[in-house]
């Protein structure tokens, strides 16, 4: 599937979204630039965010100076911002991909409220998603982890994310899109480019459609999710009793539930619980209390008593 793919479904779109305002993450490389560029031909409501993060030296500014004169030249409102990501990741004791992240999506969001944009638009591609697949894979990731990037989310739209690199760069060329080459995603100092660059193409050397293939273990994945989130719903519905200000679990009935700590990690996530504190409470006294940063939780005689924290 070529990218007129995605155009296609952008367009099959526009009548849903021909009302909504968008802001669009622009870094200046090829997938954003093919992301706004088929934006603009759509005629959609957009603007333009740009993060210099400083990293690159001239570089960087080179591209700063790129997505700005791109926006001038088609009269797109354009949001950029500096940050020192050298310094703010060593302050919170971050790596600089976790810290670059944090200072784009904390300043999105800000954007996002401040000029009541409908969705943010960013530029994620099948390989990206697949790239985040392994990563979490190599990490012991559950389910939740193997889905990599989800395609749309309360304020996000990823419109290209079932488009793999390939086809974009495709796209880009035989549209003349011009674009910024970003040399960082040359190094292997990052396991996402180490990925990218060794891992994915040694896969291909075996399989020509190897992506492809992995697009269908998410997918399966994906359905999988579905069908462990309608049963871990019908599971709360016969063990939590909801009273006015807590939640009640009966521990026996709860311990008959297979795998056990799958279970225990599923339904007590949502409240900050670790699983293997939760099981350990099992055997412990009544009275006994476990505190995550927003519930608390007590045992008292056979049951859990989780509450919210004041």
């Amino acid at each position: 599937v070529r990218l007129v793919g995605s155009e296609m479904c952008i367009r099959d779109r526009v009548k849903a979204f021909e009302k909504c305002n968008f802001l669009i993450a622009v870094s200046g490389g090829v997938d954003s630039m093919v992301l706004a560029n088929l934006f603009l031909k759509n005629n959609l409501s957009f603007s333009i965010a740009h993060c210099n993060f400083k990293l690159r030296s001239k570089e960087s500014d080179i591209d700063h100076d790129f997505v700005k004169k791109w926006s001038l030249k088609h009269k797109i409102n354009c949001y950029s911002n500096e940050f020192d990501t050298v310094e703010f990741c060593k302050k919170n004791k971050m790596g600089i991909q976790e810290g670059a992240r944090k200072l784009r999506y904390d300043w999105f969001n800000g954007l996002l409220s401040k000029f009541n944009f409908d969705y943010l638009v960013t530029a994620h591609h099948l390989d990206d998603q697949i790239e985040t697949y392994l990563i979490n894979s190599s990490r012991g990731s559950g389910i939740n982890g193997l889905l990599g990037i989800a395609s749309s989310s309360k304020k996000i739209f990823r419109p290209l994310l079932n488009i793999l690199k390939i086809d974009i760069l495709d796209y880009a060329q035989q549209n003349s899109i011009e674009f910024r080459e970003d040399s960082s995603n040359s190094s292997e100092d990052y396991q996402r480019n180490m990925i990218r660059n060794s891992v994915l193409p040694a896969f291909k050397e075996f399989d020509d459609n190897v992506m492809l293939k992995f697009k269908t273990t998410i997918n399966n994945l994906q359905s999988t999710k579905i069908f462990v989130d309608e049963i871990m719903e019908e599971t709360k519905n016969q063990l939590f009793l909801n009273n006015s200000n807590s939640i009640k679990v009966n521990i026996e009935k709860l311990m008959e539930k297979k795998p056990l700590e799958f279970y225990v990690h599923n339904l007590f996530h949502e409240f900050g619980f670790n699983y293997k504190e939760v099981i350990k409470i099992f055997n412990s006294d009544s009275g006994k209390l476990i505190l995550s940063n927003t519930h608390s939780m007590t045992k008292l005689k056979g049951d859990l008593i989780i509450k919210k924290n004041d």
